[in-house]
């Protein structure tokens, strides 16, 4: 008995000296401690935008739009887009109303709904000048109250106008490319039917 006591701790001695010695690891990271399908810390990059616009050809490009805008004037170029306007399209915000009114170059739009579960009302006005073709610069000179529904004054977009308003004036579809990507899929297409009074 006291051979096989002897001969064991014996082994586990031969055992515990084979084993390396501990070695001094650095904590784990983040990174190292994350579980799979959880959400990383807060240290991670954000994601980039799928398309960014070159701030140097925003610049440049919004510079032409503006020259080619004070030169032309959209009750020439638009005839049948004078009068008033009723959005028709659908929107991710409940009860949203949207009435444009356009008069030569000026507009007003009258915009309500209830974003984020609360009311809001909003008027705009401004300019919507001819650039060529088919498509606008909306210029706006005024939005009560500031920043409803990402409008701010002085915001200034391209909007490209489609549907039938040279043919019978009564729908129009408005692209607006409010970030300055003029990529057709980069643009935010509203709706409108003429309200026929």
């Amino acid at each position: 008995m006291k051979l096989v006591a002897s001969v064991t701790a014996s082994a586990l001695g031969v055992f515990l000296l084979a084993c390396p010695s501990p070695e001094v690891r650095p904590a784990p990271t983040p990174d190292e401690t994350a579980v799979a399908g959880e959400p990383t810390p807060d240290t991670t990059p954000k994601p980039k935008p799928k398309h960014e616009v070159d701030p140097a050809e925003k610049a440049k490009v919004q510079q032409e739009y503006r020259k080619l805008a004070l030169k032309n004037d959209c009750s020439r170029g638009f005839k049948n887009l004078d009068g008033t306007w009723r959005f028709i399209g659908q929107s991710r915000t409940p009860n949203h109303e949207d009435i444009l009114t356009i008069k030569g170059t000026r507009f007003t739009e009258k915009l309500t709904g209830d974003p984020d579960g609360k009311h809001l009302e909003a008027d705009l006005s401004g300019e919507i000048r001819c650039l060529f073709k088919n498509r606008v610069l909306v210029m706006i000179d005024k939005v009560v109250p500031e920043g409803a529904y990402g409008n701010t004054s002085g915001d200034q977009y391209p909007c490209d106008l489609l549907g039938d308003i040279a043919m019978s004036g009564n729908k129009m579809l408005m692209i607006c490319y409010y970030d300055w990507d003029l990529r057709t899929a980069a643009g935010i297409e509203t709706e409108f039917e003429r309200v026929v009074e």
